[in-house]
């Protein structure tokens, strides 16, 4: 009776001992995934093109933000000099890889608000009451990403990508005395393809 008694004593710390390791086990695991939470950084230059009557331009752009797993979510701010109107965007962006390894292709979406940052040589000139406004910006496409360092990586993407700027002023008139020149509105939409180059740094 007493072997058996020291038998199941032996197996009783057998198993708590296993136990314990489980647990300890799981718990680095939690640790581990809880730790591939990262901030990144990611510094983009852009092409623009497409749009009749448009020059084709340069865009550029910092993102920061959080990656999980293979998501990536951050704030962006950039100038964009698209449409002979210089602009500021301001954007949540959005990554979404295609697979958990380290070379993959990803889908990304931004959106956001458009800021105005005339050059003089942008603004009508002589014009009464000028007041430029901002609009709606917005991009998606696809890309492919792929590690150059251990801490960074490097990717080229393709986008349709959209951006709109507001006016309003009134036409000078050197010869009215009592006429007031009623008020010009202007709606710019401007509708491109972005070939951007990405610089993710860990």
């Amino acid at each position: 009776m007493n072997n058996y008694f020291i038998a199941a004593k032996k197996y009783f710390y057998i198993i708590l001992t296993y136990f314990l390791f489980s647990l300890s086990a799981n718990s680095q695991d939690a640790a581990v995934k809880h730790s591939s939470v990262k901030f990144e950084t990611n510094l983009q230059a852009s092409v623009l093109i497409g749009q009749k009557g448009s020059k084709p331009a340069l865009n550029v752009n910092a993102i920061n933000g959080l990656k999980f797993d293979t998501w990536f979510t951050g704030i962006g701010v950039g100038i964009d000099y698209y449409g002979l109107k210089r602009s500021v965007p301001l954007f949540v962006d959005v990554k979404k890889d295609l697979s958990e390894k380290v070379n993959t292709f990803f889908l990304f979406g931004d959106l956001g608000y458009d800021f105005p940052w005339l050059m003089n040589n942008q603004k009508p000139p002589y014009a009464n009451n000028y007041n430029a406004m901002g609009g709606l910006y917005y991009e998606t496409g696809l890309g492919y990403k792929f590690r150059i360092f251990n801490a960074s990586h490097i990717s080229f993407s393709a986008g349709y990508s959209f951006k709109q700027l507001k006016e309003k002023y009134a036409q000078p008139c050197f010869w009215c005395e009592n006429y007031i020149p009623p008020v010009e509105r202007y709606n710019y939409m401007y509708r491109r393809l972005s070939i951007k180059f990405n610089w993710w740094l860990l």
